[in-house]
C-alpha cells in the first residue's frame, strides 16, 4: 500500500540531528570559553542548607549521563579586578555544605548495600573525614558489592548543576591515581533543591581539565 508520509516524515519535518549536534558542540565550546564566568556563582553554589534535601526515592539519586569533557578549552582572559570576598564566611560555607553532602553520599552508600542485600556491608561504612580528620585522601570509605573491596569515596557538593567546576587538592587527585582501581569520586549537585549525584571511577584526571588556582612558592 503507498500510504502518504505523516507530517514527521515529510522533508522539512525531519529531525535535524546535525542541528541539535551542532547545538550540543556549542553550548559545550561556550562553557569552555567561559569557566571564569562560573566563578560569579561560587557563592550561590557553596551557600549552605538548613537542613538536608528531601528525597522522595534514593533510586532516582544516582545519575547515570557523566558530564560531557569538553575537547579544547579557551585560554581564560584575566580580568584583574580588585574584590573584597569575605573568605571567613566563604570557609564557613564550604565546610557547613561539604559537611551535609558527605552526609548524603553516607546514607546513599547505606541505601545502596542494603538494597544489594547486603546489610552487613551498609553498617561497615564509615565516615573517615568526620572520625579521622581531613587528608586521607577520601570522605567514605565503603565497599564493593560484589567482591566486597573498600571503595574509596571522595565527595564534591554544589548547589549548581552537574557542570560546575569544583575544587581537588594535590592529594586528592595522587590518591585517585595510585588507588584507582578502588577509589571513586562523588560529584554531589543541585543539593539545595533535588540532589543528585553522578560518580567519576578511578583516576580524576581522565574526567576534566585541570587548572593551577595557587603555587607552592620555594627557595630550594
Amino acid at each position: 500500500m503507498n500510504l502518504p508520509l505523516c507530517r514527521s516524515q515529510q522533508k522539512g519535518y525531519k529531525p535535524a540531528f546535525n542541528y541539535q549536534r551542532q547545538l550540543h558542540q556549542v553550548v559545550l565550546s561556550h562553557i569552555a570559553a567561559n569557566l571564569q564566568e562560573l566563578d560569579v556563582f561560587s557563592n550561590a553554589a557553596d551557600t549552605p542548607v538548613e537542613a538536608q534535601p528531601h528525597i522522595l526515592n534514593w533510586a532516582n539519586v544516582l545519575d547515570p549521563d557523566l558530564p560531557e569533557r569538553i575537547s579544547s578549552v579557551k585560554e581564560i582572559q584575566r580580568d584583574y579586578l580588585a574584590r573584597k570576598p569575605n573568605y571567613t564566611e566563604r570557609e564557613r560555607n564550604n565546610r557547613s555544605l561539604g559537611e551535609r553532602g558527605e552526609q548524603f553520599v553516607l546514607d546513599f552508600e547505606r541505601f545502596r548495600l542494603e538494597q544489594a542485600g547486603r546489610p552487613d556491608l551498609a553498617q561497615d561504612v564509615k565516615w573517615v573525614s568526620k572520625e579521622k580528620g581531613d587528608g586521607a585522601g577520601f570522605d567514605i570509605q565503603s565497599f564493593t558489592v560484589e567482591s566486597e573491596e573498600e571503595l574509596f569515596i571522595e565527595v564534591k557538593t554544589t548547589n549548581c548543576g552537574k557542570y560546575q567546576p569544583f575544587y581537588i587538592t594535590d592529594n586528592e587527585l595522587a590518591y585517585s591515581l595510585q588507588w584507582n582501581q578502588q577509589y571513586c569520586l562523588y560529584r554531589v549537585y543541585d543539593f539545595k533543591n533535588e540532589a543528585r549525584l553522578f560518580r567519576l571511577q578511578g583516576a580524576v584526571e581522565q574526567y576534566v581539565h585541570l587548572q593551577a588556582k595557587n603555587y607552592k612558592a620555594s627557595f630550594n
